[in-house]
């Protein structure tokens, strides 16, 4: 578990940052300069498949599966009460990172209205996959939050073969333990070495000089020159 992100801060400074959008907490984080500006949050392969559910915060639960070809003799197949009572003691609330591991994947699902149920009841509140998930409407109407690579009919083999271990999902390498935010946008990492109170702080920075530029732009005072200077203090100010 991220200790950084778990020691003293509890559900009260999760559930502000739900109260920002993904991109936003991808400015705010860029202000640390702890990585690259291309690395830390998924790609477009993966998408929100139920947007109207707004933002998700949880510690990374992670697991791999398989699901276009029947089982095999001698598999090493997890078994659902083990990937359940794996759930169960995760760091809660917690996010399913799962990584289908077929080539191509999507074909095997693990994510419909039962699943999602059973999963909620663990303390999980959102999954993250490369591959597919189904039964959309009863996933909204539950409140589970669904990040994809996109829906499909039928759930085919799926079985889990491996959890807590780092799985690769969207371009984003995850680890058990990480903190990640998600909205309709994807998901990022929260970097353990950020301090969560200090990252809502630069966080409403980072808004408040955004609605300034913006505000200006909409003035009848709008001018290029006055924009330019605005524009690079409310870059430096808002970190």
């Amino acid at each position: 578990m991220n200790k950084a992100h778990s020691a003293g801060q509890g559900s009260d400074v999760l559930g502000r940052l739900r109260a920002y959008r993904t991109p936003t907490v991808y400015d705010s984080i860029e202000r640390f300069n702890l990585r690259p500006k291309s690395e830390g949050y998924t790609d477009h392969t993966v998408r929100c498949m139920l947007p109207s559910l707004g933002v998700f915060v949880g510690y990374a639960w992670t697991g791999k599966i398989v699901g276009e070809l029947p089982e095999a003799p001698g598999e090493a197949v997890l078994s659902w009460r083990a990937v359940w009572e794996s759930v169960a003691i995760a760091p809660r609330p917690s996010i399913a990172v799962v990584q289908d591991l077929d080539q191509a994947p999507g074909r095997g699902c693990a994510w419909g209205d039962v699943s999602a149920t059973i999963f909620k009841a663990l303390g999980c509140v959102a999954a993250i996959t490369n591959g597919s998930v189904r039964d959309l409407p009863e996933m909204g109407a539950i409140g589970f939050g669904l990040f994809a690579g996109g829906p499909t009919v039928g759930h085919a083999n799926v079985r889990f073969v491996e959890m807590g271990t780092p799985v690769k999902v969207g371009g984003l390498v995850v680890r058990p333990g990480d903190l990640v935010h998600a909205d309709e946008h994807g998901a990022l990492i929260i970097p353990a070495e950020i301090d969560l109170e200090e990252l809502l702080r630069i966080t409403a920075g980072v808004l408040a000089a955004e609605e300034k530029v913006k505000r200006f732009c909409l003035s009848p005072n709008f001018d290029v020159a006055e924009l330019d200077d605005l524009h690079s203090w409310s870059m430096e100010t808002s970190g």
